[in-house]
């Protein structure tokens, strides 16, 4: 109740203030993308402000980096209406984000689970739980520079779990925005509503960046019929007063970052977002439906200082702190899952061969401790059955505590028009065995507007709790993956480019919360993406982008507890059954079509249709004859801005989500669920 006063007292004096108040200066120029200066090697005609750093750990064009890599920029986000990381990418090649009545699930490349997503290079998601994806309204991005991304494996440079990606979150800094942008909205249904203040300031020798927003407003207005399951003596309550009708309360969410950077060589930064998330879940088949609430609130406090030694070699310390905790709801249970991490690295960067080489070498060090990790030993819908009249699911809670030191190397080399790198990562886990990663690529520019990529990396994933809690030394998840790219541009005014792919994974281990673990496996998958882009007017840009994907290999089986049972001496007996099921690629055909347009100098408008072909139901504990299938579904989005609607500085912001209404059924946890209807949100946006 106290969030909710707060959030209403805020919005409605940011709209009294977004409506009344007078800019106090000129209108100063849209934060720029753009590096400060352009190194020479580092620009290519038409894609200079697509730079990241996650490939090599300093910053290259995406055009040049060792790696399949893209780049998101703020404009393109503010453009496309896209405020929340999930929706940014959805317009990914490769990328299929599955709406489940919790959040997102993101699968890259038809692995689900597999991507490291980093904000302001600082891992946000459990490393532990491998279904927890804080990045829907968990992770807004109104304070987003750029977003940074590679498709294969990073593991070299980022450790374990840069699985079969890597998403960067690049917050701005006070070089970026020099005075205050605010902003405040509303959305419907849900009645939703929220608010963010970005302000910066650009001293010279130092900078500073702060960053708040909040949202709250209902995001599952389905009802449920189970609102009480658990006794005053511990035990379920009989089948009889368990039902009611209740419906999820309100979502809401705080997030706040700051960034202070002295003379460019000592940074420190810091994010707390906290959040809570209702939702419904029902059984297959619709037989039971009951109330949960999910939240991550998470922080992290993160150190950069860098010393150039000379003019060709730089030391840079890197350490962070993160908490995370994992509260999870059910009916009327809860549980808290807590992760603590604390890392520090040292990286050596050294100019070689007369400035035609790079090397980058490190060594760095983690511990996690976990407390309460929940191990389920039982199916909670058959708990919730009606046969059910005494037994309550059987949930463990486990600690952890681990310790990781790695050393890492990567040498990337220029000869003419050719661009060679390698390099290799040894993990040493303190209670597992040792780990390798390997990379090596070559990149061939044989004009200015043609560039070939072939990349090879190696890659593994830590274990789930549920695996450390079986077995003290369970197998790594590995991962092979080659990509050939061939890209052209042609002066930003159209460009294409072709990847192919092929990855295979070994010991390839799925997780359902209530069917355990999938038996070890392993899966060949391969694909295509292919991305173009054409400017027929300097005022419209047209997008499309496809992915198709493959896979072989053997079905996934769960062996997992079925039922416990009292044998007639009076013990409890567990029964356990096997089940199969075919790999779950997501969806093996994705396409996005995208156009920008603006027809007045005030006016941007952007639309987006979508294409996500059939997807299968996956439930491990459902002896179903059939899988489950639902059909392909388009989707269109459209988004327009308004610049200097009231007074100058003043944009009006009009998004629009499935905006032909289109009712499609998607796949849930348990049962076919039906998507969210046509949304919209009108955001009133000020700079000063």
């Amino acid at each position: 109740m106290l969030i909710r006063t707060f959030f209403s007292s805020l919005i409605v004096s940011m709209l009294v203030l977004l409506l009344s108040v007078t800019p106090l200066q000129a209108e100063p120029p849209p934060p720029s993308t753009e590096p400060a200066q352009c190194d020479t090697l580092l620009m290519f005609v038409g894609e200079d402000t697509k730079v990241l750093k996650i490939a090599s750990r300093r910053e290259q064009s995406a055009w040049q980096a060792p790696a399949i890599a893209r780049v998101i920029t703020q404009s393109e986000l503010r453009e496309q209406g896209t405020f929340i990381l999930s929706d940014a990418l959805q317009n990914v090649p490769g990328f299929y984000l599955a709406e489940k009545e919790w959040g997102t699930a993101p699968y890259l490349r038809g692995i689900p689970d597999s991507v490291l997503f980093l904000y302001d290079t600082v891992p946000v998601q459990s490393e532990v739980d491998k279904s927890i994806h804080p990045i829907d309204h968990e992770l807004p991005l109104w304070s987003a520079k750029r977003i940074e991304i590679i498709n294969g494996p990073g593991s070299v440079l980022w450790g374990p779990d840069a699985f079969a990606g890597i998403v960067n979150v690049v917050p701005m800094t006070g070089k970026d925005i020099q005075g205050v942008e605010t902003g405040a909205f509303y959305g419907a249904p849900g009645d939703q509503m929220g608010f963010f203040i970005n302000t910066g300031y650009d001293g010279g020798i130092w900078d500073g960046f702060f960053a708040l927003s909040g949202r709250r407003g209902k995001e599952d207005t389905r009802h449920f019929d189970i609102v009480r399951f658990t006794g005053d003596d511990l035990s379920a309550l009989p089948p009889e007063e368990r039902l009611g009708l209740g419906r999820p309360g309100e979502a809401e969410y705080l997030d706040a970052y700051g960034h202070i950077s002295h003379g460019g060589w000592l940074n420190l930064s810091g994010r707390m977002a906290w959040n809570r998330k209702p939702y419904t879940m029902t059984s297959a088949g619709g037989t039971v439906s009951w109330g949960e609430t999910r939240s991550t609130p998470f922080g992290f406090l993160k150190l950069e200082a860098k010393q150039d030694l000379d003019l060709s070699s730089s030391f840079k310390f890197t350490g962070y702190y993160t908490h995370l905790s994992h509260e999870h709801e059910v009916i009327d249970q809860e549980r808290t899952q807590k992760e603590d991490t604390a890392y520090a690295e040292i990286v050596y960067d050294r100019s070689v061969m007369g400035g035609t080489g790079m090397l980058t070498g490190g060594l760095s060090y983690r511990r996690r401790t976990v407390d309460d990790a929940p191990i389920w030993k039982g199916y909670l819908p058959g708990y919730l059955a009606s046969d059910n009249s005494a037994f309550l699911p059987i949930v463990l809670q486990e600690d952890f505590d681990s310790k990781l030191w790695s050393l890492f190397g990567q040498f990337m080399k220029t000869l003419g028009d050719w661009d060679l790198s390698a390099g290799a990562r040894h993990d040493m886990h303190e209670d597992l065995s040792n780990q390798t990663s390997v990379n090596a690529g070559i990149g061939w520019s044989p004009s200015k507007d043609w560039r070939y990529k072939l990349q090879y990396g190696t890659a593994y994933r830590t274990p789930f709790a549920r695996q450390l809690y079986i077995t003290t030394s369970p197998e790594f998840e590995e991962i092979r993956s080659l990509n050939l790219q061939v890209a052209w541009n042609r002066a930003d005014r159209m460009g294409a480019s072709v990847t192919g792919f092929q990855q295979r994974i070994d010991d390839h281990v799925m997780e359902d919360l209530y069917a355990g673990l999938s038996m070890p496996n392993s899966q060949e998958i391969y694909g295509v993406e292919l991305d173009a882009y054409i400017r027929p007017h300097k005022k419209l840009k047209i997008q499309a982008n496809l992915t198709w994907l493959a896979n072989s290999g053997p079905d996934e089986t769960y062996r997992y507890l079925e039922s416990i049972t009292l044998d007639p001496d009076g013990f409890l007996q567990e029964n356990y059954a096997v089940n199969n099921y075919p790999y779950d690629l997501g969806a093996d055909l994705l396409f996005n079509l995208q156009a920008t347009w603006s027809p007045l100098e005030r006016l941007s408008l952007y639309t987006r249709a979508g294409y996500v072909a059939s997807r299968y139901l996956v439930c491990p504990r459902e002896n179903l004859l059939q899988r489950v299938r639902v059909p392909g579904f388009w989707r269109i989005d459209a988004n327009a801005i308004i610049r200097d609607v009231f007074f100058k500085g003043a944009d009006l912001e009009i998004s629009l989500r499935n905006l032909t209404d289109h009712r499609y059924e998607i796949p849930g946890t348990y049962d076919i669920i039906e998507a969210d209807p046509i949304s919209a949100q009108v955001l009133l946006r000020i700079r000063w």
